[in-house]
């Protein structure tokens, strides 16, 4: 009997690839502790200054040099499982080896509109409808909210955001903050979903990304602030840097590896020096720079080659990683934005990136999104996570019976081995990719892969619709946030 099709499993084990070898890995990790003890890192919050020079690092003025034993010690306290739950627990995302979750990502104020095909701002009711985009396809993990939305005001964004995605995708939400009530918001509406505070602590159906650093080797003062408070509301927090080569960091890969490894060494010691035990997830980002404009590039094979080496040093620490592929400089969903996103997140889900972000849905260097692009993404994921899983080599795999069977000359379509295997060890994309005949094509329309995924976007926004929010958990939020959250 014919196995069911299913798609390729979440949270599949990666590794295979290796751009560096383990004494590289070593070397990297060793010049990242010379920076943090010789050169240091610059911070302007008094708070954590403070903690900072109790914990014994050298504090002179606003510059912070850290003692290897400081950051071992913080390596050591962090946990190395993270558990991002959606609404759903066949949603949660088990971060922790070289377990590979892959999403969507950003924070772009801009999309290319499904029926116009003209760029316009983006709008809370796009988080809404990305959001049920994204709980209908079965390749991309989790939601971290792609856009901001230009219609609210900054007091409303927060929890209207949140409100808008959770109640739109049982898939783990995610996003940047950028007030501390809107994190406390959040956070206590996350309680209610969940049952109560204990509940949502043991599952957390949100996670809060926090760019504190600003390359090279400076603590953005604002940010550390809503970093502290995420590490003390016990939620997952995510260290988010990305220096581009050649502008922000050296432009050499080596040499932003270590700057950006340094970054996220010395912000895993903060969390663990605010509250020891804190749920962190890494964000080292490599990027690099057009040398010629100074110009961010997301589709460079240098960055796919960075973002996987940097995992195998997230891998030595033991601490699960957030990081970026799938990403491209085109401006359409055309060749060269497949081309681009698919070089990438082969490179890091080899890799083993936990958690693979900005895979879905993203143009133009994380300015755009594209309700499109989400379902031809779905597909590559799709691909790459096939990839992952590799080849199974066991005594059924092998097939020397089936081989026996069928003999010289003979043919396996209909041999028994066949049928059993046919659906789940090859990766079937749905009717976005044509595999079709020419004559086959031609009669049905003879369309390309970009109409095709509108008209299934299309389709996905004017049929499906997520499990709701439990209806009294729901008028609460709404009474509770009556004067920020925005519908």
């Amino acid at each position: 009997m014919a196995r069911k099709m299913e798609a390729p499993k979440k949270g599949q084990v990666g590794g295979q690839y290796k751009p560096l070898t383990e004494a590289e890995v070593g070397r990297i990790h060793e010049a990242s502790l010379e920076v943090l003890e010789r050169t240091g890192v610059q911070v302007d919050h008094p708070e954590a200054l403070a903690l900072f020079e109790e914990a014994g690092a050298d504090v002179r003025a606003s510059r912070v040099r850290l003692p290897r034993s400081l950051v071992e010690d913080a390596i050591d306290a962090a946990p190395s499982k993270v558990v991002l739950a959606g609404r759903d627990a066949e949603h949660d995302l088990i971060l922790e080896d070289a377990r590979v979750h892959i999403g969507t990502g950003g924070a772009a104020l801009q999309i290319l509109d499904l029926e116009t095909g003209k760029i316009r701002k983006a709008l809370l009711r796009d988080v809404a409808d990305m959001a049920r985009i994204v709980d209908a396809l079965e390749n991309i993990h989790f939601y971290l909210i792609p856009i901001y939305p230009t219609d609210l005001h900054e007091d409303q964004v927060e929890i209207s955001k949140y409100y808008a995605s959770l109640a739109n995708t049982t898939k783990h939400v995610q996003a940047g903050v950028y007030t501390l009530q809107g994190i406390r918001d959040v956070v206590t509406m996350c309680e209610q979903i969940a049952g109560s505070p204990e509940a949502l602590r043991a599952r957390p159906l949100v996670s809060f990304i926090t760019s504190w650093m600003v390359s090279p080797l400076m603590f953005a003062t604002d940010v550390t602030t809503l970093l502290m408070e995420v590490c003390r509301q016990g939620m997952p927090v995510i260290l988010s840097a990305a220096p581009m080569a050649g502008s922000t960091s050296p432009v050499t890969l080596a040499g932003t590896l270590v700057q950006l490894n340094a970054e996220q060494l010395s912000g895993l010691t903060l969390t663990q020096l605010a509250s020891p035990g804190t749920p962190v997830v890494l964000g080292p980002i490599p990027a690099t720079a057009d040398m010629r404009s100074g110009k961010y590039l997301g589709g460079s094979v240098e960055l796919g080659i960075s973002n996987a080496a940097i995992t195998q040093l997230a891998h030595l620490y033991k601490i699960p990683i957030y990081n970026s592929a799938g990403m491209t400089d085109a401006k359409l969903p055309d060749i060269q934005a497949g081309m681009e996103k698919a070089q990438s997140a082969i490179q890091v889900a080899l890799a083993g990136t936990n958690f693979i972000h900005h895979a879905a849905g993203m143009l133009e260097d994380m300015s755009t999104i594209a309700y499109e692009q989400f379902v031809i993404d779905n597909e590559m994921l799709g691909m790459a996570m096939r990839a992952v899983r590799g080849i199974d080599v066991d005594d059924d795999t092998l097939a020397l019976d089936a081989i026996d069977r069928v003999g010289p000359g003979g043919h396996y379509l209909a041999d028994e081995h066949t049928l059993r295997y046919m659906r789940t060890e090859h990766y079937y994309p749905s009717d976005v990719f044509d595999r079709q005949g020419r004559d086959e094509w031609e009669a049905d329309g003879a369309t390309d892969a970009w109409l095709r995924a509108k008209n299934r976007a299309r389709k996905i926004l004017a049929e499906h619709e997520a499990e709701p929010l439990d209806p009294k958990v729901d008028g609460w939020i709404r009474e509770q946030f009556a004067d920020t959250l925005r519908l």
